[in-house]
């Protein structure tokens, strides 16, 4: 079934920030050795990156494992996406020290203000995180635009180019330039 939330409570949108912080903290690498820095959840309030049992509509999820967990890729699709499987695909992924943080931490829909807005307090979030020499790869024509020149002005090692999102037709082009961008961290 689909979840939805209603804009403007304050309630229901502190419950989501603990939602989605509690499932991507879950998955927290001791020492985050690449950061990947995407738009924000999407807007099916049962879909995230870090939720654990999620059977469709998981492009990003499915694209990044793919370059870095191919094999394992395969048997959890093969499983019908089993969530044992999930879990396991997101363990490698902290052990191997990769962490995936969104500009905004509420789907897009739900903001108050613009996505734009969330870039202030960016660096203050990535303090927290990260040490300024830690590789930022940023996913989203939007989230390169809105957050290149900010994270390069406070010091950031931002990967230096545009990456598409995987879906709408260009998963080719980000399976290109992930895998590129990878590489050289």
């Amino acid at each position: 079934h689909e979840l939805f939330i209603m804009k403007n409570s304050s309630v229901e949108t502190r419950f989501l920030k603990e939602r989605y912080a509690s499932a991507r903290n879950r998955y927290k690498p001791r020492d985050i050795r690449i950061l990947l820095l995407a738009e924000g959840p999407p807007d099916r309030l049962d879909r995230h990156f870090y939720f654990e049992d999620v059977k469709r509509q998981d492009s990003l999820f499915l694209e990044i494992m793919g370059i870095l967990y191919p094999e394992q890729k395969k048997k959890y699709l093969a499983s019908g996406r089993e969530t044992e499987l999930k879990q396991e695909l997101l363990a490698m992924f902290r052990e191997d020290g990769y962490f995936l943080l969104d500009l905004s931490e509420l789907p897009c829909s739900l903001l108050e203000g613009t996505l734009e807005d969330e870039v202030e307090g960016l660096p203050d979030r990535l303090a927290r995180l990260i040490n300024k020499e830690t590789p930022i790869i940023l996913i989203k024509a939007n989230v390169y635009d809105l957050c290149y020149e900010t994270l390069l002005a406070n010091g950031y090692r931002v990967h230096p180019e545009r990456m598409p999102f995987p879906g709408s037709g260009q998963q080719k082009v980000f399976r290109e330039k992930f895998s590129k961008a990878i590489s050289l961290y």
